[in-house]
């Protein structure tokens, strides 16, 4: 199929990915000042410089598992004349396909230190984000020089998702150092930021059926679509410039940065030895109002040709989608006047190591907050990366391994002289690959006005302090805890165990041990468990260790195998109403089998698990499966089972039995689970 004939729906998907995301490796740098501050506000106080300002800064990701670009084409900058199948090509597997860009633009910012203890920072942004995900490999390959194995077959793609933000912010942060000794320090900050929402687009489907024959006539085109996206966007397709339709800004919100840093020094020199970081970043959201276009449709376009789905050249989008409605391809269902798109909530949590001198590593998790399954924020794809680096005051070299939760590996390379920083997370990677899938760069431009060094200016005036330290913490064993502290200062031990060896390596010292030679347990003062009621199941193991019991009960009396067919069978049949927690009529017989056998044995106990689909927000599924189960509970209970002997819980759409990919698995996975115990409730296991 030519990709100009590609419906509506697919052209709006790729449409969406020709942006980019953020300065990998280079954040966490000890002199990354304005750019450790949008990662991370807790490092905003008492850092390298007594003022940082940030000239221009920018980033760029972008990555993909559907198409692969010749390395020779991206790094020769040759983008002209490339197609399908000639400088670019469809990647060889059959995974649903994604993709993700991310631009990140850090204008004139800077940061101020105004005392020992305090700092502000002001900041400029502006990012443009996009995702694309669940586009079905079947779909994908209609989708340009069209196979034509795809041909007149009917194609089944579930919950398409597409959808792209961009937006500006102004911010200001405080950092603080809220506890400083000569060897650490403990500080926080935060960040407020006025959003300015520059546009939206989003586009997600249900189930989405289409069968095209090799002349692009449609046999079958069965799908319900929402599209929403801002108002200032419907004038976009007319030849106006994106500068055009950034001058009305149809959204505005708050934000709101999160941060905190621990860090031990080095007395003598000031430098620091360890940093742990944890911050939760763009907590906020954007409130737009939409263009009229915004609504949910249905699609039903048989015997009709793909090339009506194309967008004609002058053509704007709210004159497109007028188009598609007069003609009757598609028909409108509901409008919404307004939408809330999320920011990228992410968790950063970052430790940095002194390994020698100026030798550092790095390592960092970026954990995205925003569910993936959300049909209008855009998001970060949670990403694990260490970093090695050399730092000194003016130059810095350091190279990322990056690991993305879509199954990305990347190796990069940077560099920081003076002012000037530049970088890629995967351009050492790139090397050794023909094809590409991924790929990004941050450079800047900064301005570095250091902190005076009082360590050295007061070296000889600290010489006595700094000899009365080394006193107070003199490790004559050398097992790295001070002696003051060390309750065996002339055996070296684990730090642990305060410093007492232990060699039998049970967790327990050797002058607390009852039996130093032989492995044992911590709860039996370093001797193996005994087995009390002589079932084979030690103490430390046995859930009832007074009476004898079977291994695969954890030690507890077996419980009779038609009570527990029962209640397996009884949990099969246990029927809701369709996004409810009422319970079908039907299931209540099933229920009482399960007070007959309560009732029977008031030896039992009963675990209720709920369970749904991935259909809807992992937010919506985990509150569903909690009243569900909470339902089944307060049903048995009704019937004159005990509280204490029950005990509910939701799981949502966290432990699938089967694949969320077709209507059969989804119907799996909406389940209910009753688990039969008979050891006690505060031992049970979870």
């Amino acid at each position: 199929m030519n990709k100009r004939s590609t419906l509506f729906l697919l052209l709006t998907c790729l449409y969406l990915t020709a942006s980019s995301q953020s300065f990998i490796g280079y954040g966490y740098d000890n002199y990354s000042g304005v750019n450790g501050l949008i990662l991370n506000p807790g490092t905003l106080a008492d850092g390298k410089y007594k003022v940082n300002v940030n000239l221009f800064a920018v980033s760029a990701l972008a990555g993909n598992n559907a198409y692969e670009l010749e390395r020779s084409k991206l790094f020769g900058f040759k983008f002209s004349h490339l197609s399908d199948s000639n400088g670019y090509y469809k990647a060889n597997n059959t995974a649903v396909k994604y993709f993700y860009v991310n631009t990140d633009i850090l204008g004139p910012s800077a940061t101020i230190n105004l005392t020992s203890r305090d700092a502000l920072g002001i900041t400029t942004r502006m990012r443009v984000m996009g995702n694309v995900a669940n586009l079905g490999n079947s779909l994908f390959h209609l989708i340009g020089d069209a196979d034509a194995n795809f041909y007149n077959i009917d194609i089944l793609n579930p919950s398409l998702q597409t959808k792209v933000h961009a937006f500006a912010e102004a911010g200001i942060s405080y950092g603080r150092v809220l506890k400083k000794t000569e060897h650490s320090e403990l500080k926080v900050g935060i960040t407020g930021k006025y959003i300015a929402g520059l546009g939206y687009g989003s586009v997600f489907s249900g189930p989405l059926l289409i069968n095209i024959d090799p002349a692009h006539q449609i046999g079958k085109l069965n799908a319900d679509v929402t599209a929403q996206y801002s108002s200032n966007l419907d004038g976009l397709g007319n030849g106006s410039s994106v500068g055009d339709y950034l001058k009305h800004m149809p959204g505005h919100g708050i934000g709101l940065d999160l941060g905190l840093v621990y860090e031990t020094k080095n007395a003598e020199t000031g430098e620091t030895k360890f940093r742990f970081g944890f911050s939760v970043t763009d907590i906020g959201q954007v409130k737009y109002t939409n263009s009229t276009n915004s609504q949910q449709y249905t699609i039903t376009a048989d015997g009709r040709n793909t090339a009506e789905f194309q967008k004609q050249d002058g053509e704007t989008y709210d004159a497109y989608f007028n188009r598609l409605k007069t003609s009757g391809l598609v028909v409108a269902k509901s409008t919404a006047v307004t939408s809330t798109v999320k920011l990228p909530t992410a968790v950063h949590i970052n430790g940095d190591y002194q390994v020698y001198k100026r030798f550092y590593v790095n390592g960092d998790v970026l954990l995205n907050m925003v569910a993936n399954s959300n049909t209008t924020n855009p998001n970060y794809v949670t990403t694990f990366t260490v970093t090695p680096r050399l730092e000194k005051k003016w130059v810095s070299v350091y190279s990322p391994v990056s690991y993305s939760a879509n199954g990305q590996l990347n190796w990069g390379a940077g560099v920081r002289l003076g002012p000037l920083f530049v970088g890629s997370g995967s351009v050492l990677s790139s090397l050794f690959k023909q094809r590409l899938q991924s790929a990004d760069a941050h450079m800047g431009l900064t301005i570095p006005i250091f902190q005076h060094n009082k360590n050295k200016a007061d070296k000889k005036s600290k010489a006595d302090t700094v000899y009365r330290n080394k006193d107070l913490t003199h490790d004559r064993d050398g097992d790295g805890v001070v002696d003051e502290k060390d309750e065996c200062p002339d055996s070296a031990g684990p730090i642990a165990l305060i410093g007492c060896p232990d060699d039998d390596g049970d967790g327990v010292p050797n002058k607390k041990d009852k039996c130093p030679g032989v492995k044992g347990s911590p709860n039996f003062q370093g001797c193996p468990a005994p087995d009390s009621d002589g079932d084979s199941v030690n103490d430390d193991e046995d859930k009832c260790p007074l009476v004898k019991g079977v291994a695969s009960n954890f030690g507890c009396p077996p419980i009779r195998a038609e009570y527990i067919s029962t209640v397996n069978s009884a949990a099969d049949r246990v029927f809701f109403v369709r996004a409810k927690a009422t319970i079908e009529k039907v299931s209540l017989y099933e229920l009482n089998r399960v007070v007959t056998i309560l009732q029977t044995d008031t030896t039992l106990r009963l675990r209720i698990e709920g369970y749904t689909d991935s259909e809807g927000t992992d937010e919506r599924n985990q509150k569903l499966s909690d009243r569900r189960a909470r339902a089944v509970f307060h049903y048995l209970h009704l019937q004159g089972i005990d509280a204490d002997r029950m005990d509910y819980i939701g799981y949502g759409s966290k432990r699938p039995i089967a694949s969320n990919d077709t209507p059969e698995g989804m119907a799996q996975n909406r389940r209910t689970e009753m688990i039969l115990m008979n050891y006690p409730k505060d031992k049970r296991k979870q």
